[in-house]
C-alpha cells in the first residue's frame, strides 16, 4: 500500500493546461483547465477542477464546468472518486492505480450518478509523468449508445 499512497500523494499540487472537448451531440470546443489536489490524510486527496471554455465570438474564456470532490485510497488498494459538479450532477467512481516505469495512471469508472438522467456511464483517466498530467474523460449518454471520448487535456504542474 505504501507505493499506492505515494502514487496518490504525487498528484498533490496545482495543474494548469489546455484541452479539447468533443462529443457526437455537441460542437467541438477548446478549453483551459485548473486542477488542484490537496492531501487531506495519507489515504484521501481533495480535488477541485475548473474548466473555462473558449467563447470565440467574445474572444474570452468563460467558466463552463466546476467540480469538487475526493479521491480515496481504499484498504484493498482500489480507488474511489466522489464528486459534486456545478451543473448539479454527482458521481461515485471506482478505480485503480497502475504504476509503470514512465507514468502513474489513475483509471476510474462510474459506479453511481445522481441528478442527470441523460448520463449512463463515465470514465476518467489521469496519467502522470513527471510534471505533466494528461486527463481524459469518456461518456455514454442516452443519446450516444457507448462510451465515447469527450475531453482530453494536457496539464502542467505550476505549484506543489
Amino acid at each position: 500500500m505504501t507505493n499506492f499512497k505515494t502514487a496518490l500523494a504525487s498528484l498533490v499540487g496545482t495543474w494548469h493546461g489546455q484541452g479539447k472537448g468533443y462529443f457526437p451531440t455537441i460542437a467541438p470546443f477548446d478549453y483551459r483547465e485548473a486542477l488542484s489536489f490537496e492531501l487531506r490524510d495519507a489515504m484521501t486527496v481533495h480535488y477541485q477542477q475548473v474548466t473555462e471554455k473558449w467563447i470565440a465570438a467574445d474572444a474570452v474564456y468563460e467558466t463552463s464546468h466546476w467540480e469538487s470532490g475526493f479521491i480515496r485510497l481504499l484498504d484493498n488498494n482500489s480507488l474511489e472518486l466522489i464528486n459534486s459538479q456545478s451543473g448539479g450532477r454527482g458521481e461515485i467512481l471506482t478505480g485503480e492505480i497502475t504504476i509503470a516505469p514512465d507514468a502513474t495512471i489513475f483509471r476510474f469508472t462510474n459506479k453511481q450518478q445522481i441528478n442527470d438522467a441523460r448520463m449512463v456511464a463515465t470514465t476518467r483517466t489521469f496519467s502522470l509523468s513527471g510534471a505533466t498530467l494528461i486527463y481524459q474523460m469518456q461518456m455514454h449518454t442516452t443519446a450516444v449508445a457507448q462510451l465515447t471520448p469527450h475531453l482530453e487535456a494536457a496539464l502542467q504542474r505550476v505549484s506543489v
